[in-house]
């Protein structure tokens, strides 16, 4: 029976991309956030969060 999951050469590199996946998704969401805040709040410089964002990734 052949082995399946992330013991796999494959499994491996999918869970790479999973998990890269996942990071980015996460940046891109407190981006959102930092966003909207800015919007709804005092009017702030949006370009500051988009530019920290793009630097800690």
């Amino acid at each position: 029976m052949p082995r399946r999951g992330r013991s796999t050469t494959v499994g491996k590199f999918a869970k790479f991309y999973q998990d890269r996946r996942v990071s980015e998704i996460r940046v891109l969401g407190e981006l959102l956030r930092r966003e909207q805040q800015a919007a709804s709040g005092d009017g702030a410089e949006v370009t500051d969060a988009r530019e920290g964002a793009v630097a800690a990734h």
